[in-house]
């Protein structure tokens, strides 16, 4: 017992550390703290930390995209991701990072989108 307070302590001194909107959670000796974060251009920030020392981060970044805009996320492994929306007069249409397209037309006609 006297093992998890230690810890919880220690987690929860790292996570006052960093910011102080981290939830931890876990039991015996291994506990996960997590923040998440929105600043103020609405841009998402993850970090993740366990008490055997791994760490983890993700991050979006919004910005205009032609009449919409391109939301793109990468985390601390190398991997990203993105998306762009935009609207026109054939429609609303969706492109991801992974070729995946669709468009809305303004009669409803779905063109693309996993079909």
């Amino acid at each position: 017992m006297r093992s998890i307070g230690m810890i919880l302590i220690a987690c929860l001194g790292a996570s006052a550390a960093m910011t102080v909107n981290a939830e931890c959670f876990g039991e015996d000796d291994y506990m996960v703290c997590s923040d998440v974060e929105t600043d103020a251009d609405g841009d998402i920030h993850v970090e993740s930390w366990d008490t055997e020392g791994n760490t983890y981060q993700l991050d979006t970044e919004t910005r205009p995209y032609a009449n919409g805009h391109e939301i793109e996320s990468s985390d601390s492994e190398g991997n990203s991701y993105s998306i762009r929306s935009w609207s026109d007069s054939r429609g609303v249409h969706s492109e991801d990072s992974e070729g995946n397209i669709c468009t809305i037309t303004p009669t409803g006609q779905m063109i693309g989108c996993g079909q």
